[in-house]
């Protein structure tokens, strides 16, 4: 529940409150593999109309559309990677709108913190997000202010135990959530080889954005 993921969240935001999410956005995000191995692969997020939203000032509720050419991923593996990924992706855009004078942050500006743990922030912010992309933090969800929760004094200790306990649940989420295969990424994950199963494939799916086709030979320190 949000007393227990945000008790390290404390003094420095007391009248940090509960966004209201009146719209929904899709977030793509699309698993390359680099090998015939599974687990050989790394992310790409598709984050734009999530950050133009952010630059209006608006909160909404991310909702996950993950694309892959194989489905036979080692799950507890894949949720982590999928996590810190993310994580990695939130914190890029956040610095990048904190570049833009004058702009809005929505959820890129939530969690308000002292410089010097914007970081860790940040990263909260990433995890509770992922909690509403995979359904897992609808409970979270009410009218309910948090400055009647947030009493405790926060340091840095505090706030790394608040995104650990998120990182547990998310991991959860994370393992059962819905990989839809998508023809050229599996064509990709299968070069070369007889291909594997073809449960799950979206035979109406678009085809991939340019952004994702550039970087089908492309491993991820290559990106």
């Amino acid at each position: 529940m949000i007393r227990r993921i945000l008790h390290g969240a404390t003094e420095w935001i007391p009248q940090l409150t509960l966004p209201e999410l009146r719209q929904k956005v899709e977030i793509p995000v699309y698993v390359v593999h680099n090998s015939a191995d599974p687990d050989d692969y790394f992310f790409i997020f598709d984050f734009e109309q999530f950050v133009e939203r952010a630059r209006s000032g608006l909160f909404v509720r991310p909702v996950l559309k993950v694309w892959s050419g194989r489905a036979d991923l080692e799950r507890r593996l894949f949720a982590r990677r999928f996590r810190q990924s993310f994580a990695r992706e939130f914190e890029a855009a956040r610095l990048q709108l904190a570049q833009e004078k004058g702009r809005e942050a929505g959820w890129f500006g939530w969690l308000p913190a002292p410089t010097d743990l914007i970081g860790l922030a940040s990263t909260l912010t990433a995890n509770v997000l992922l909690l509403l992309a995979t359904q897992a933090g609808k409970a979270l969800w009410g009218r309910r202010p948090l400055p009647g929760m947030l009493r405790r004094k926060s340091d840095e200790e505090q706030l790394e135990a608040a995104i650990t306990e998120t990182q547990t649940r998310v991991d959860a989420a994370l393992r059962d959530l819905e990989i839809v295969l998508h023809i050229d990424l599996f064509r990709h994950a299968w070069r070369g080889r007889t291909g594997g199963r073809l449960t799950g494939m979206d035979y109406d799916a678009w085809p991939l954005p340019d952004f994702v086709t550039c970087h089908l030979d492309l491993g991820e320190g290559a990106r």
